[in-house]
């Protein structure tokens, strides 16, 4: 119906507000590790690597330390989940308030204070993720540097192990890409605990969540099978749905979001007819008629397009009739094997 079709408009054109703050967010933290990597060429540049002994390059390696333990602690600093969970809450509640004419409230302070509070990202907080990206970095610099004295390397060459050249990448660019998946993942995953807890205190409105992936060449198979399936607010599964409720984001980069399914008008109490209209829904191919799942999106590409987004053995299968995108995972939502979908 028009009501689940509007509040989940709504919830899409707020998670493209929630891509681009965390974008924001990530040129920030891009901007910790650029100086972090200035005060690493410094400290290189102040020892002749070429000529140090091994105590000159342990007290080389603990300064290092130091200051990659700092910038980590600035980079974790930078990406505020608290406030956003409060604006996320704030913002679906006036969603849920411009389709429902009725009171819509919100989660208490101390929920949205744990929510936002190190968000639990893979089953560990984000503290602990920017201090593993930390030792990490403090680990690899180490060993880049030990390996390029050993190897009889041109201080440039030692340096170049740690910053990149000439198109080379360095350690840093991988620090650089793990902190920004790092990033996107704390906001999403705030976000939507946040909107879960929202929907689940204004439980006599919402009925339960349906899992939207983006209708786009980037969607892994473990989304684009998820797409569509809808859980009441207790995680049960709701008619037509095969897997285990889970929350996004599921994997680094996860751009899928939940999407909230309003009890009807007469449940709630409003003597209000229901609208019917099934509205549109916005993928790479254009805008699409609102009750498009991913299997049709997926079945509208050309083969290459396919082949290229899920394998040419997998794309065969689904052409061949044989599976749907669905097929692709497991009723636990764990991505299936080629030999497990043949069965």
């Amino acid at each position: 119906m028009v009501t689940e079709q509007a509040l989940q408009d709504a919830i899409l054109r707020h998670s493209i507000q929630i891509l681009r703050l965390s974008a924001g967010e990530q040129a920030e933290v891009e901007k910790v590790l650029v100086e972090l990597e200035r005060e690493l060429r410094q400290l290189l540049a102040s020892t002749d690597l070429t000529a140090a002994g091994k105590r000159q390059l342990e007290a080389l390696i603990v300064e290092a330390g130091k200051a990659i333990d700092t910038g980590y602690l600035r980079a974790a600093a930078a990406t505020d989940t608290h406030t956003l969970a409060i604006i996320v809450a704030e913002k679906t509640q006036e969603m849920i308030q411009d389709v429902l004419p009725a009171v819509v409230r919100l989660p208490t302070p101390a929920t949205l204070l744990q929510l936002g509070k190190d968000v639990l990202i893979d089953g560990a907080p984000s503290s602990a993720w920017w201090a593993k990206q930390g030792e990490d970095l403090t680990f690899r610099f180490a060993a880049q540097v030990r390996q390029g004295v050993v190897n009889g390397e041109t201080q440039e060459r030692i340096v170049a192990r740690i910053t990149g050249r000439w198109g080379e990448p360095g350690i840093m660019d991988v620090s650089r890409r793990n902190a920004r998946a790092l990033v996107h993942s704390s906001v999403m995953t705030a976000a939507n605990r946040a909107r879960l807890e929202t929907f689940k205190k204004n439980s006599r409105l919402i009925k339960g969540v349906r899992w939207l992936a983006t209708l786009d060449g980037h969607t892994c198979a473990r989304c684009a099978a998820l797409d569509g399936q809808a859980w009441n607010l207790d995680g049960e599964k709701l008619p037509g749905t095969k897997v285990l409720f889970q929350a996004p984001p599921i994997h680094w980069g996860d751009r899928c979001i939940l999407s909230p399914i309003p009890k009807t008008f007469a449940d709630i109490g409003l003597n209000i007819p229901e609208p019917a209209d099934e509205g549109q829904r916005a993928s790479s191919l254009g805008p699409v008629s609102g009750k498009t799942t991913f299997n049709d999106y997926f079945g509208r590409l050309s083969p290459a397009q396919q082949d290229q987004q899920f394998g040419p053995t997998r794309a065969q299968m689904f052409r061949d009739g044989k599976i749907t995108v669905r097929d692709l995972v497991s009723g636990t939502g764990r991505e299936l094997t080629l030999d497990q979908l043949r069965v």
